[in-house]
């Protein structure tokens, strides 16, 4: 299942600003399986009686959903590698490469900035360590 269909996403990213790496991507609809999955795993919605709720594909999945989504796809086009998988830069601990100083402690953020966005100002909850740093996320809830 994914929470945004490729024919959305092409039609949310024709409109959009800076997306051209949606349109260069190889394999759109494998980008949209992941987020949906970093989505679901990183993310928590609620029902009108404040119970953790999940979509399924046998709903109705709102708009913002799947703009999110396609957000997310473009976020991990974009940063062109997993951001769930460790960086051989940070983790061998190079100091110093070419005048560059690595930071042994930075992470890519798990949930992009603007799918984040979307999700928390329709009231999703996102789990602290989909964010670098986990502080910059807040909490609220979704009606279904």
């Amino acid at each position: 299942m994914s929470y945004c269909t490729v024919a959305f996403a092409d039609e949310y990213f024709a409109k959009r600003a800076f997306s051209d790496g949606w349109n260069g991507g190889s394999d759109k609809e494998s980008f949209l399986m992941l987020a949906t999955e970093f989505i679901m795993d990183y993310c928590t919605f609620y029902d009108d009686n404040g119970d953790a709720f999940f979509y399924s594909d046998d709903m109705e999945l709102p708009e913002w959903l799947q703009k999110a989504t396609a957000e997310e796809a473009l976020y991990l086009i974009n940063l062109g590698k997993d951001p769930t998988q460790a960086d051989k830069k940070t983790t061998l601990g190079i100091a110093s490469a070419d005048g560059a100083v690595f930071d042994k402690d930075f992470a890519a953020d798990i949930i992009g900035v603007q799918c984040r966005r979307i999700i928390e100002k329709n009231g999703g909850t996102i789990e602290a360590d989909a964010v670098s740093g986990g502080n910059n996320v807040s909490q609220g809830w979704v009606r279904k």
